[in-house]
């Protein structure tokens, strides 16, 4: 999922390139993902709504959506964006994809974003 940020971005430019990912699995099992901030990009973490148990798909879509919604609320970016429109995170038959909300086509796997 890391390597699609750098595809389809519209909005402020940001270097991704600095950043630190975060990720901690609670006493509880719950699952915490963000980032350190660096160089004009805030941090962030998050850990509602993912089990330490959940299928990969399922984790893909939670990363890609609190990502998504980490980029959009604070640093202006929509991400990913086909046309003028955000792309959906989905889970469908054990794969996690990128859905064009318009007419539900799969777009691309999540991680594949960038490849020809």
């Amino acid at each position: 999922m890391a390597r699609d940020l750098e595809c389809l971005r519209f909005g402020r430019e940001v270097n991704l390139s600095p950043l630190v990912w975060e990720f901690e699995i609670t006493p509880q099992y719950c699952v915490i993902i963000g980032w350190a901030g660096a160089k004009g990009i805030g941090g962030f973490g998050r850990g509602d709504g993912m089990s330490m148990d959940s299928t990969y798909p399922d984790a893909a879509v939670w990363v890609a959506e609190t990502v998504q919604t980490e980029l959009a609320g604070y640093e202006f970016v929509q991400w990913p964006s086909h046309g003028k429109h955000l792309l959906k995170p989905s889970a469908h038959s054990n794969v996690a994809r990128w859905i064009d909300p318009h007419d539900n086509t799969v777009v691309a796997d999540i991680g594949s974003l960038c490849l020809p």
